[in-house]
């Protein structure tokens, strides 16, 4: 099996336009020292599949449909980092029960159908900065509110400048 017979999957988030540039101005106002996150690649990580098959997909994409995703709201208000990874992140203080409840029915639905994935524990994080070369400064107060409509397939194309993240398929929120 070559290269091209596989993907690198995870099923993402994707903020809408406003949140990434609420977002995108409150990284450039933080002036850090390392490799800044393309507001274009900004998301949340749900499960991280990893290399899958390209002939797994519609399987993959099948749990994901049996999955209802419920509309809810999050609020990104909290700096957090990853230290040994050097990673600077966005991430919220307060979880919906909703959220929480469809990341965890989504991780088991792909357990029951044995397609794998990282099984570290989710924490919901956005990433800002990649390889901090120094501590990060305190952020100001931040509230940056974020209604989720909807959660993506995503693959992760390494090009020459880095990755970009392209959607496979979405699936709506229900009401």
């Amino acid at each position: 099996m070559n290269r091209a017979d596989r993907k690198r999957l995870f099923f993402a988030l994707n903020p809408s336009r406003r949140v990434r540039a609420e977002v995108a101005a409150l990284q450039r106002d933080l002036g850090v020292q390392g490799r800044a996150v393309p507001p274009e690649n900004f998301h949340v990580t749900l499960a991280f599949l990893g290399m899958q098959d390209v002939a797994a997909i519609p399987d993959v994409c099948e749990v994901a449909a049996s999955v209802p995703f419920p509309s809810c709201e999050v609020v990104l208000d909290r700096q957090g980092r990853f230290k040994r990874a050097g990673v600077l992140w966005l991430g919220a203080s307060e979880l919906s029960r909703e959220l929480a409840g469809f990341q965890h029915r989504l991780v088991d639905a792909l357990l029951a159908a044995g397609i794998g994935y990282d099984r570290k524990p989710w924490k919901l994080h956005l990433t800002l900065y990649r390889k901090l070369r120094t501590p990060p400064p305190t952020m100001a107060p931040v509230a940056v509110r974020w209604r989720l409509d909807g959660f993506s397939l995503v693959e992760s194309v390494s090009v020459n400048r880095g990755v970009i993240y392209r959607d496979i398929a979405r699936w709506k929120a229900v009401s």
